[in-house]
């Protein structure tokens, strides 16, 4: 699973701090129809595209509370495109049979035009367009989308379990 970036500067994250630690597992394994974040992380590994943290994006005038804006109180983080392209064409994916692209940016470094929900092969690896499970993206608002969100990342979890070797080194089915 790979998000955006770290939700900080390193000097204020707490020690032992790990990438999409606190909602965003707990959504994800909600999602994925996992007991919680510990069985996420038995399934999947994790990792931010971008290493450092690039600042939160300045708020819109029409997104304050004055204005009766009401969705969410953060407008997120910058994305540096630039910088996540050359980050991504730096990433050696080849070990993965699918790896899991949190939010359109992280998609769109890639180059990946699929959409959200949906996969793009790259050689051996399946890269899957997701959305960022965080609060400030408005497609978790809708109860449709968070079900098809749902059923789509069971589906890769079901996908990936299958090309997992079995003991004995016969591939699974």
């Amino acid at each position: 699973i790979l998000g955006q970036a770290p939700p900080g500067p390193r000097s204020k994250l707490p020690r032992g701090w790990r990438p999409l630690t606190g909602p965003a597992e707990q959504r994800l394994a909600k999602l994925a129809g996992l007991a919680g974040p510990a069985a996420l992380w038995s399934e999947f590994d994790r990792a931010n595209l971008l290493s450092w943290y690039p600042g939160l994006k300045e708020r819109s005038a029409k997104h304050t509370v004055a204005k009766g804006y009401s969705f969410h109180q953060s407008d997120g983080d910058v994305f540096p495109m630039a910088e996540a392209r050359r980050a991504a064409q730096a990433l050696d994916l080849g070990r993965y049979a699918c790896v899991l692209l949190l939010g359109g940016g992280v998609a769109r470094a890639f180059g990946v035009r699929t959409g959200l929900l949906k996969a793009e092969q790259r050689g051996g690896c399946r890269l899957f367009a997701f959305p960022h499970p965080s609060g400030v993206s408005h497609f978790w608002n809708d109860r449709r989308n968070v079900q098809q969100a749902g059923a789509a990342l069971r589906a890769a979890l079901r996908w990936m379990r299958r090309l997992r070797p079995c003991k004995g080194g016969a591939r699974g089915t």
